[in-house]
Formats: C-alpha cells, sequence, structure tokens
C-alpha cells in the first residue's frame, strides 16, 4: 500500500524518534498500529509537536476525542 502525503510526513517523523532513541526503527505503513511501536506517550507527544511544526495544525487543540489506531488514523487527523 502506497503511502499518502500525511502518512510519509508522520513516517519520516516517526523514523527520527527511533533514531533519536537508538533503536532501529520497524517498517512502517499506514496499516502499522501505533500501541503496538513500543513508543512511550512522551515519544507520541513529540510526535505530535514535530507534525505541529511541519503542518502548522494542532488536531489534538480542539479537545474532540479522536480514534487512532493506526498510522492512517493518525494521518487523517491532519487531513484538511
Amino acid at each position: 500500500m502506497i503511502a499518502t502525503k500525511n502518512e510519509s510526513c508522520i513516517i519520516d517523523v516517526l523514523v527520527d524518534i527511533f533514531r533519536a532513541k537508538g533503536v532501529e526503527p520497524p517498517a512502517l505503513g499506514p496499516d502499522t498500529v501505533l500501541d503496538q511501536l513500543g513508543l512511550e506517550s512522551l515519544d507520541f507527544a513529540q510526535a505530535v509537536i514535530r507534525l505541529e511544526e511541519i503542518t502548522g495544525k494542532d488536531p489534538f487543540a480542539t479537545g474532540a476525542e479522536l480514534q487512532i489506531r493506526t498510522l492512517s488514523d493518525f494521518a487523517a487527523v491532519y487531513s484538511d
């Protein structure tokens, strides 16, 4: 499955986070289940901050409850 622009951006950010931790990143794709990556909540917070810097969007600021299970779900919250 080919990743969308948002998915590719998230993959790049997650790969950077893994490498900063000194860990080889796993294969990542749209169907990757995020809670199975072994990342901590702080790692995901860093990803959200970085994605806000890149996209100018903070979809979590609305307080809306978001159902995010996969990388594709995560990318969807950054869609227009």
